[in-house]
């Protein structure tokens, strides 16, 4: 009898501390960047996460795991908001010869700070055109906003700011010179 409510106990804390990310919004600045670019519609290849990258599958927020809501983890979820910016761009054609992919490389929040958090991400973008490779670079974003000390406030700011940050890795990507260069 004991084992059974220890193992209920455990049950209900792990799947308790266990969240997901707030789904991806496209960004308007994002898009009306891109448009701006005049680059030509491509199609989001495949996104994978470096073996051993930190926050590829969850990221810890005070004890709690926050994982993706898309796929297997935060590369599917990087993927995923990168086609909803082109989308909205109407940019975005699944039988394009150009083609952007990506590799997580960093995906990780502090909510452990007093009066402020942060998070950073970073990834390498490789396009290839004509499956010859154009461009590749690696872009890293960080965000910072104002929190607490107490978890019950901490926690769900880091959540509600995981999306700006992926939001401002993809500005990085769009406002790259190379980057529209590549696509054009």
């Amino acid at each position: 009898m004991k084992r059974i409510m220890l193992s209920a106990l455990v049950a209900i804390a792990a799947s308790g501390c266990a969240t997901k990310a707030p789904p991806y919004q496209a960004s308007i600045d994002n898009v009306e960047a891109v448009r701006k670019t005049e680059v030509k519609p491509m199609q989001v290849g495949k996104f994978v996460a470096e073996p051993n990258a930190t926050g590829a599958t969850s990221i810890s927020l005070r004890g709690s795991a926050m994982g993706s809501p898309i796929g297997e983890g935060y590369a599917d979820y990087l993927a995923a908001a990168l086609r909803q910016e082109l989308e909205l761009a109407r940019l975005l054609d699944d039988k394009s010869t150009i083609e952007v992919s990506g590799v997580l490389l960093k995906n990780d929040i502090s909510a452990g700070g007093i009066a402020t958090n942060s998070g950073e991400i970073e990834a390498r973008f490789t396009v290839r055109r004509d499956e010859a490779v154009r461009y590749e670079a690696v872009k890293r974003a960080e965000l910072s906003w104002e929190s607490s000390f107490a978890g019950a406030v901490a926690i769900p700011l880091a959540q509600q700011n995981y999306p700006r940050l992926v939001q401002k890795l993809i500005g990085e990507l769009l406002a790259d010179a190379a980057f529209v260069a590549a696509c054009k």
